[in-house]
């Protein structure tokens, strides 16, 4: 039944099916028994067309890897609908999945609602704000049940940088694309494609960074560190009142002009920093992040930190830094499941 169901939505099967419908009432009141010979042989060739395609189709999308969009917006008012379809876009920009929307529906039952998510309540509500989370990551667990082997994720995330931490989380070492949010055109524009780990590899120099330490043992009897992490063109304000507590820090500063190109290699930002944490967690007991960073390297390193470690991730909000989520609380499953 399904395959008849997917021939008659074919493109092919449709022309087939109008062929038939209008070439027989031509045939019956025109030309006779020509006409319905010319109909039947126009009506076959569109169904063995469409046969044909829906084979290929059904193939591809059963045995190749499958870019799957997915949009998580959090504390934004842009509609996750329109960012869903500019995504869409960009992975049709490969021919082989055009109609990529319709056929996700089609031949899994994934619908464009089953891909987006929106949070719009209190972000310091932290309980609530991990139930949100964790009904992601059982969302993003249905649909590889259902699509049945690998899968792409392809990651569209705005607009809380802090909590592309906890988006990373989700994917661990999973291969996924990450996009940027591009304010000049509204859009969203590809900038990494994960299929290693290079994100957690050691670093023998820093590339992308310059890295300040004379304040890393202030007080050498505290066992908490301040990372500052600087890439942005708004700058983080390191003499505001809520940041007078911490004494042990470390500066991390962009080497470029305060933003990413986005034909830069973003992972490496990531790695850099994630390299920085790795170096450190072991010294103190606690680690906190204040950053200015584009939501797509959050969502890179929460894919090397994952929810091991106490670290407090910050968020610039009402002109205070506020701590916004511990990795460590991060939970992705709900209590029972594994």
């Amino acid at each position: 039944m399904d395959n008849i169901k997917n021939i008659s939505t074919n493109v092919f099967g449709q022309i087939a099916f109008l062929i038939a419908m209008i070439g027989g009432l031509l045939a019956d009141s025109t030309y006779g028994e020509v006409g319905f010979f010319y109909t039947m042989i126009g009506t076959f060739i569109f169904l063995l067309w469409a046969i044909f395609d829906e084979n290929r189709i059904r193939k591809m999308y059963s045995s190749e890897i499958l870019p799957v969009p997915i949009v998580i917006s959090v504390d934004d008012d842009k509609s996750t609908e329109v960012i869903f379809d500019s995504i869409i876009k960009e992975i049709e920009k490969d021919k082989k999945y055009k109609g990529l929307k319709q056929n996700l529906e089609k031949y899994f039952n994934i619908s464009s609602d089953m891909l987006t998510f929106r949070y719009t309540g209190d972000i310091y509500e932290e309980a609530r704000l991990l139930s949100f989370f964790q009904i992601v990551k059982y969302q993003l667990n249905e649909i590889n049940k259902r699509i049945g082997h690998k899968v792409q994720f392809h990651i569209a995330y705005l607009r809380r940088p802090s909590f592309g931490f906890v988006v990373g989380g989700m994917f661990r070492t999973e291969g996924i694309v990450v996009y940027q949010n591009n304010d000049h055109t509204g859009g969203f524009d590809r900038v990494a494609t994960i299929s290693t780990r290079q994100y957690k590899e050691k670093v023998e120099s820093y590339e992308k960074f310059s890295i300040d330490k004379s304040q890393m043992y202030k007080d050498k009897n505290d066992d908490n560190l301040l990372i500052l992490i600087q890439i942005s063109s708004h700058t983080i304000s390191e003499t505001n009142s809520s940041l007078k507590d911490f004494k042990n820090i470390i500066k991390m500063s962009s080497k470029g002009n305060g933003t990413i190109l986005f034909d830069e290699d973003w992972v490496r930002y990531a790695q850099e920093i994630y390299n920085v944490i790795n170096q450190n967690k072991a010294k103190y007991k606690k680690i906190s992040i204040v950053h200015a960073m584009p939501e797509a390297v959050a969502i890179i390193l929460g894919m090397a930190l994952e929810n091991y470690w106490d670290i407090d991730v910050y968020q610039y909000d009402d002109s205070q830094y506020k701590k916004l989520i511990n990795l460590q609380k991060v939970k992705y499953y709900f209590k029972g499941n594994i």
